[in-house]
């Protein structure tokens, strides 16, 4: 049985919600994958809404991920900026999951053109900058804002679905998306995108879902990075960061 991490960078998410995304991601994924919500260790940001404050959460996200990787089968990155991807790549055995490399792949293997809905206005620049690293950016005809801060997010509110559908239909009628998503993981977890789907008439993706089912594929069939592209690095290097080495370097 795959035993999966959602972790999530960062510091101060609320037990309550902890809890809440931790029983929607074992709803999400099958009966065999148990999956387990951690916060990294501090200190970070309590919400990812810039580049300052993705490298402040990187730090944490490592040391962490360094600490708990034996107790997993895969680790997901709970961030859509998949903050410390190639970092968590380079230096665990497991298969790290980035939430935002998994959708963008997808949405480019089921539609021509996409658009992606991203939280604020001044996180449009680093979302066109993702679809770029991810060679997809002639893909991409918009990203649009939901003006929707992290922390203000509410699950239950009908306004924010409707604020979604409104801007994913501007993103459909004026720009030719012909798929859509939402580029944070808390939009993710109110978990509306069926009804929001419904109404724009495209695919609306689930990054949380995509993500934790590519990790639970990884684990079962033993996939994971390569050697090669994410060289492991000198942990002799490394001891101010992740402690002394195994073999009792200092």
């Amino acid at each position: 049985m795959p035993e999966i991490c959602y972790l999530v960078p960062g510091v101060g998410l609320p037990d309550e919600e902890r809890e809440r995304r931790e029983r929607v991601a074992n709803e999400l994924t099958p009966p065999r994958v148990t999956v387990t919500v951690v916060e990294a260790d501090g200190p970070g940001p309590t919400s990812i809404e810039s580049a300052v404050e993705e490298a402040w959460s990187v730090v944490g996200t490592i040391q962490t991920a360094d600490r708990i990787a034996a107790e997993f089968d895969a680790i997901v990155i709970g961030c859509f900026g998949d903050p410390g991807l190639r970092s968590l790549r380079e230096l665990l055995d497991v298969p790290v999951v980035g939430p935002a490399e998994t959708t963008i792949r997808t949405a480019a293997q089921v539609a021509d053109r996409f658009s992606w809905l991203t939280i604020l206005q001044s996180t449009i620049p680093t979302s066109h900058e993702q679809a770029h690293e991810h060679h997809l950016a002639d893909r991409c005809v918009s990203v649009r804002s939901v003006d929707a801060p992290v922390e203000s997010i509410d699950h239950e509110s009908s306004e924010l679905v409707d604020r979604m559908i409104r801007v994913g239909r501007q993103a459909v009628e004026e720009d030719g998306a012909e798929a859509l998503f939402p580029g944070c993981m808390s939009l993710s977890f109110a978990q509306r995108h069926e009804e929001i789907e419904s109404a724009v008439g495209v695919p609306f993706l689930d990054p949380a879902t995509l993500a934790l089912e590519q990790a639970d594929t990884w684990a079962r069939h033993d996939v994971r990075q390569s050697p090669k592209t994410y060289p492991e690095p000198d942990r002799a290097k490394l001891t101010d960061l992740l402690g002394p080495t195994d073999d009792g370097d200092e």
